[in-house]
Order: C-alpha cells, then sequence, then structure tokens
C-alpha cells in the first residue's frame, strides 16, 4: 500500500522507493565534477618528478633550489588544510572547492610563466594552497551528498583520482615540456 509521499508499507515499515535516474545521473555529475579536485591534488603532487631535469636545465637551478620547488608545495598544502576548515564553514564546501581551483589555477599560470626561482615557488605555493583547501572539501562534500548506500564507494573516487592526477602527470611528463605538463593541472 502506498502512502502520500510515495513511500510504500510492507508490515510495519515504511520504505522509500530508490532513487530516480535523474537523481542519480546529478548525483554521479556532482561527484565527477568534486574529485576533479582530487584529479588536481594529484597532477601537483607528481608534477615536480618528471620535470626535474628540464626545470633545472632551462631556468639553471641548482639541486637545491629546485629541491625548495618540489618541497614548498606541502608547506601550501598545509596551510591550506589548516584554512580550508573556517573557509567551508564560511561559504559552504561547493564555495571552497571554487576557491582552491582558482588558487590552484593562478598557481599553474604563475609555474608556467616562471622564468625565476621565485616565481616558480610562489606557484607551487598557491597549488600547495589549492590542494590543502581541497584535501578537506571535496571528501567531505562527495559524503554530504552521498546517499548511504553509496557513500562508502563514493568516497573512495577521492583517493582513486588523486592516483589518476599522479599517474597522469608522470606518463604526460615523459612526453611533453615542463611547461605544457602544467595545463594537466588547470585542465581540471
Amino acid at each position: 500500500m502506498a502512502g502520500d509521499d510515495g513511500e510504500i508499507e510492507t508490515g510495519s515499515l515504511l520504505h522509500k522507493p530508490p532513487e530516480r535516474s535523474g537523481s542519480a545521473v546529478v548525483l554521479w555529475l556532482s561527484v565527477l565534477v568534486a574529485v576533479c579536485g582530487s584529479f588536481e591534488f594529484g597532477c601537483c603532487v607528481g608534477y615536480s618528478a618528471p620535470t626535474q631535469s628540464s626545470i633545472t636545465r632551462d631556468l639553471n637551478l641548482s639541486v637545491s633550489e629546485f629541491s625548495v620547488f618540489g618541497s614548498v608545495v606541502t608547506i601550501g598544502a598545509m596551510i591550506g588544510g589548516i584554512a580550508s576548515g573556517k573557509l567551508s564553514d564560511f561559504g559552504g564546501r561547493k564555495w571552497g572547492m571554487r576557491v582552491g581551483a582558482l588558487i590552484c589555477i593562478t598557481g599553474w599560470v604563475a609555474v608556467c610563466s616562471g622564468k625565476v626561482a621565485w616565481v616558480l615557488y610562489f606557484g607551487r605555493f598557491l597549488t600547495g594552497y589549492g590542494i590543502g583547501i581541497f584535501s578537506y572539501v571535496v571528501p567531505v562534500y562527495v559524503a554530504e551528498i552521498s546517499p548511504k548506500h553509496l557513500r562508502g564507494g563514493l568516497t573512495t573516487l577521492n583517493q582513486l583520482f588523486i592516483i589518476f592526477g599522479s599517474s597522469s602527470t608522470y606518463i604526460l611528463g615523459t612526453f611533453i615540456s615542463w611547461r605544457w605538463l602544467t595545463l594537466n593541472g588547470t585542465s581540471t
């Protein structure tokens, strides 16, 4: 026997009917858009490995200067991670993802156009700050919008897309220049 709100009575329990296909499509699209931030996270983390020799050669950087370039991302990520909770409380999870994306794009543009070490450091710091934001807001947003029976699988996509981002950066980095590889990060 069906109730007024579409619930089906079985014995003494009321069960909701399965989700409509339209809402499932919106859910999947929303999750895929959100985990683009996770893909960006992976691209950012994996960027310095395939680019070391070409960046040091093109910009005449020492090994220690490139080491700063490779590690400043973690400082940015730490600060972005600390700020992400307040940021998303202020504007919401979607707003936090937008801010993280804008910061990452700005950072990638700085890395791509940089001709001196400090510009590369600044860009790398910004990408780290952006992925620090993503590290909190993406999994929380996905968990919040997911129905209970899909929550575990959908939140796993966060980690999966981090690995996809790292892998794509490693693979593409063997074929294209370090400046073109920044497009892999900005494309998300």
